[in-house]
């Protein structure tokens, strides 16, 4: 071919680029951060769309889960996305594929989504097998961003919104040797040992402990597959097996069910509970002490940023600094609950 004909056809390329208003997904490919980088954006939760109205309507998929109250506010964040991103004649679906994070379970979803042609998929990616789901829809065009959770293994998506889980697993570690005073036995609860994201955490506890404090043995792990009564169960399991047992860690959901067990045993003195996320049910036994600590980590922007950035991505050619958007992870015990946390009427 002449290379005048090459340069019309890439002409007439760009120009239907143009009309179909997804010119910044050309001009932006080339711009994307490093996978690994890091940063947490100072609008988090806030980050608002571009103001520019795609030449056609766009649709964007956000996949995630209903297992827990967790993903309440999740939901909701993704809710106030679509509002937003409505007058530009943006359709925005929170689609809940399952109960697990599993590739079984998301890598369906996305094939679904890219075959209902959105233009644009946000979705939890709890293990390394979502990334070729994740890689495909990214070679048929349709940016993904991932949030809440995400594989480690290596893949095309543009941003995650989340956590960094190994951190919170160290601050957990922190506050669990605080408070049982550095030495005792204690039982470990995670959600599911096949969830990176729980894995990060558990393992972020057990070596900051193994290298700071020695003298706190781990006496029992078991996954509750995030299910408040199935932590309640094994709560009362840990302490039927260990008389002496100084604290429970919950890496993920339901640990308002271990706190209950605790209660219910008048064991709340010597018995200490660190855990994650800020749901009601979890902060009124921070309230009460039953529950010393819970790691939060802003679900609200976990369901709210990826549509909105996405967006932004297609349209205006934003491109955040970097992959990982890490998203607050503050510490509440029973000390500070009134700065984060105001009990329902």
């Amino acid at each position: 071919m002449k290379k005048s004909s090459i340069g019309i056809l890439l002409f007439a390329v760009l120009s239907i680029m143009l009309i179909a208003g997804v010119t910044a997904v050309f001009a932006a490919d080339e711009a994307l951060p490093a996978f690994d980088s890091v940063c947490q954006p100072a609008d988090e939760g806030t980050v608002k769309p571009v103001d520019i109205k795609p030449e056609k309507p766009m649709k964007i998929a956000v996949l995630g889960l209903e297992n827990n109250p967790f993903w309440i506010p999740v939901k909701e964040g993704t809710l106030k996305a679509a509002e937003e991103l409505k007058p530009y004649g943006v359709t925005v679906d929170w689609i809940v594929p399952g109960d697990q994070h599993t590739a079984e379970v998301f890598g369906a979803a996305i094939e679904a989504a890219i075959a209902q042609e959105y233009d644009a998929i946000a979705t939890v990616a709890g293990d390394a097998g979502v990334a070729p789901f994740i890689d495909k829809a990214v070679a048929a065009g349709i940016p993904v961003a991932t949030f809440n959770a995400e594989t480690l293994t290596e893949n095309g998506r543009m941003i995650f919104v989340g956590a960094d889980l190994t951190k919170q697993g160290e601050a957990a570690g922190k506050a669990m040797a605080e408070a049982i005073g550095g030495k005792g036995k204690i039982a470990i609860i995670t959600g599911f040992f096949a969830v990176e994201a729980h894995e990060l955490r558990r393992k972020g506890l057990v070596d900051y402990l193994a290298a700071n404090y020695p003298e706190i043995e781990i006496v029992a792990t078991v996954e509750n597959t995030d299910k408040a009564d199935i932590a309640f169960t094994q709560a009362n399991d840990f302490m039927s097996a260990n008389p002496d047992l100084a604290g429970i860690y919950v890496t993920a959901g339901g640990p308002f069910g271990a706190a209950k067990a605790v209660e219910d045993a008048g064991k709340a003195d010597s018995i200490k509970l660190i855990s994650y996320d800020f749901v009601d049910e979890t902060m009124e036994y921070v309230q009460k002490g039953i529950i010393y600590g819970t790691v939060g980590q802003d679900p609200f922007a976990q369901g709210h940023d990826p549509a909105i950035r996405l967006f932004n991505y297609l349209v205006g050619g934003q491109v955040p600094e970097c992959a990982r958007l890490l998203t607050r992870s503050d510490l509440v015990t029973k000390d500070n609950i009134d700065q984060f946390w105001t009990k329902p009427e």
